[in-house]
């Protein structure tokens, strides 16, 4: 995990910081890196992945409790409450109550029948790099099996996303199956006369980077 060069540009400056980190993070990487040195990136790397570390073991040990709390705006995001009032309105998760109560109230809540694992990405939305952490389960269900990605941090643009990927046969069509996608996000920064032309880029790019994925999906699966 690296941070892009623009990053760590910013964390150099003095003053507010577009990087979505809290006030403590960026004051820790800017206390423990070698400005204007040869190290200065190596170091700001380091710095990260250890506030990368610490955010995913919180998070496993308290749940959505210990997610970021952002203080960028007038009022504060608390991305759990955010997470909350966004899938509490999916109706896919309406439907699987087991699924929704294991990714409001992980890791109190079991989900029989499943595995997990989190993961980073390095995303291109919008005008930056994006640096992601995720949480990913697959859970097999009667008659089909569920993998939603649950969006634990971005480095810009986004304070939670979940998508959910599901295999769906179709007898009429014999052997195979539909592979559906479906993503869901709440974002800042996209409002606006500058937002407004971010929005449609960063629209894009998901288009895009969802298209990808169910095509590299399909090619992989035909090749077996």
């Amino acid at each position: 995990m690296e941070l892009p060069d623009k990053d760590v540009k910013d964390l150099r400056r003095s003053g507010d910081c577009e990087l979505k980190l809290s006030a403590k993070g960026i004051q820790m990487i800017r206390t423990q890196v070698h400005w204007g040195t040869t190290t200065e990136k190596s170091d700001a790397d380091a710095a990260f992945r250890r506030l990368a570390f610490e955010y995913v073991t919180s998070y496993r040990d308290g749940g959505n409790a210990r997610l970021a709390v952002y203080r960028d705006s007038d009022a504060p995001v608390f991305v759990a409450d955010e997470f909350r009032s966004m899938i509490e309105r999916a109706p896919s998760l309406v439907r699987m109550p087991d699924l929704q109560q294991y990714l409001l109230e992980y890791p109190s809540a079991p989900l029989p029948g499943s595995t997990d694992f989190l993961y980073w990405q390095e995303a291109q939305f919008g005008l930056k790099p994006t640096i992601r952490i995720n949480h990913l389960v697959i859970q097999d269900r009667p008659g089909k099996t569920v993998i939603p990605s649950k969006m634990l941090y971005a480095s810009h643009y986004f304070w939670t996303a979940l998508e959910e990927r599901v295999p769906q046969t179709d007898p009429a069509r014999g052997p195979g199956f539909w592979f559906v996608m479906v993503s869901r996000s709440r974002s800042d920064g996209l409002k606006g006369f500058i937002g407004r032309f971010v929005r449609g880029r960063v629209r894009s790019e998901a288009k895009r980077g969802t298209e990808a994925v169910l095509k590299s999906t399909k090619a992989k699966l035909e090749q077996r």
